[in-house]
């Protein structure tokens, strides 16, 4: 289990004002959850890394992993308690002049651990992340997705409670982005890790987390539950999690307008069916649209177009069956 209380880092400067890096930021994640970490550029979230992995220590407040807290231990204690840590880095981070299994052993024998319990380890990770044939191949010699995947089992090589990734799929395709996070949700579903993503792709919120923290300016602007934050569909991290589908505006038949569609449903639900029907009725057409399907929650967002005359009615009737719409501003 993680748990952030009331943390904040703030770096001083020589006559100016501070840099507030993270302002009370209070966060619990449980263990075997995959919990993503999203936000723009000088969010907060390199700092928020450093200080859970005891990298910097924060200004102020407590950073629990496993109940022991990594802002208060001293230095001779931090090494061990930093192993309960692995750590995913963007492209692998993989050490040039070292093998797949070189990488893989290179912790273990930091650690002080045997060679025959380390060869044992490296042979058990290259089998979990399907590169069993390529423990002798160097980096160069390893696709982007392959030297990830070595990434990902040299972090799990000491058997770390919690997996720290870093923008783990930002450089790979989409292929190799799902192969890369259905592999995290198989090590997470075969060692009970607790798996914290930190990304700004939001594919990766709505293809594999379970829960979600928004970070803006250093503070939590919105956590929950992924399909919790969905069911308020209109929020701005909802949006950013399944934003409006695009469409070319010049598209839109004249005398027309476009109305913003968004609604979620459980299974068995008629939502999505009755939304349909009433665009049937009066006499819109879907321009654009988007559906995920996040746990047990469809989410859905369409652009619809219809005769101006006849927006406020559709608009009215959405409304009555509980659906968000707005016209969109073209």
């Amino acid at each position: 289990m993680i748990e952030l209380q009331d943390v904040s880092k703030i770096y001083p400067r020589r006559g100016e004002d501070p840099v507030v890096a993270l302002e009370n930021i209070s966060l619990s994640i449980e263990s075997g959850e995959i919990h993503g970490i999203v936000g723009e550029s000088g969010a907060g979230k390199s700092t928020l890394i450093r200080c859970l992995t005891a990298l910097e220590r924060p200004t102020s407040g407590s950073i629990l992993v496993d109940g022991k807290d990594l802002s208060t231990l001293p230095s001779s204690q931090l090494r061990d308690a930093r192993r309960t840590i692995g750590m995913v880095f963007q492209g692998g981070n993989l050490l040039d002049q070292r093998t797949a299994a070189g990488n893989i052993a290179y912790p273990l024998r930091i650690a002080g651990q045997g060679k025959a319990l380390t060869r044992t380890r490296v042979t058990e990770m290259l089998d979990l992340v399907g590169l069993g044939d390529r423990a002798r191949a160097f980096p160069s010699e390893l696709s982007g997705g392959q030297r990830q995947r070595v990434g990902i089992a040299r972090a799990m090589a000491d058997r770390p409670s919690v997996l720290l990734c870093d923008e783990p799929t930002s450089a790979l395709d989409t292929e190799t982005t799902d192969q890369i996070l259905g592999l995290l949700k198989d090590v997470r579903d075969t060692y009970g890790v607790t798996v914290l993503i930190i990304t700004h792709e939001m594919e990766v919120v709505r293809k594999i987390c379970s829960e979600v923290t928004l970070l803006d300016h250093g503070r939590v602007s919105a956590t929950g539950k992924v399909s919790d934050i969905m069911e308020t569909i209109d929020s701005p991290l909802a949006r950013r999690i399944v934003p409006e589908p695009e469409f070319d505006p010049a598209l839109t038949p004249a005398d027309s307008v476009v109305l913003d569609v968004s609604f979620t449903a459980r299974q068995g639900e008629p939502t999505g069916s009755r939304v349909l029907a009433l665009a049937s009725q009066y006499g819109a057409d879907i321009s654009a649209g988007t559906f995920e399907t996040m746990g047990d929650i469809q989410v859905a967002r369409l652009a619809l177009s219809i005769p101006t005359e006849d927006r406020h009615d559709l608009l009215s009737a959405l409304e009555k069956v509980g659906v968000s719409a707005k016209e969109r501003a073209l």
